[in-house]
């Protein structure tokens, strides 16, 4: 595997192959772009060439940052940070990460 992108085999798309951490040998296509509302996270453990992408799924809650005055972390809301924070989603073909995540709020909806 590369450090950048590679195209899925079926669309043509770019996507990140990752190996999903916690599940063995299981491979999973990432969308390039983040959006509020995905499931993972992915880094290259190594920086280096030829190396395999991890994927992990993303936390439920976030620590504050570490800039903020300490009176405001005590109002720190993890959970909704989390929430509100772009992440990636697993490649479906022939739709965007937005449309992946418009999809899944639509059958949860109905």
């Amino acid at each position: 595997m590369t450090t950048g992108p590679e195209r899925c085999n079926d669309c043509g798309q770019d996507v990140f192959r990752c190996y999903l951490l916690d599940h063995g040998r299981l491979k999973i296509d990432l969308d390039l772009e983040p959006v509020v509302g995905g499931d993972y996270i992915y880094w290259n453990p190594t920086y280096g060439n030829g190396q395999h992408w991890l994927a992990a799924y993303r936390p439920t809650k976030v620590s504050p940052p570490l800039n903020m005055p300490k009176p405001d972390t005590k109002q720190w809301d993890g959970k909704q940070a989390a929430n509100e924070r772009p992440w990636f989603v697993q490649h479906v073909c022939g739709l965007t990460a937005a449309q992946i995540v418009q999809e899944r709020r639509h059958r949860k909806g109905a």
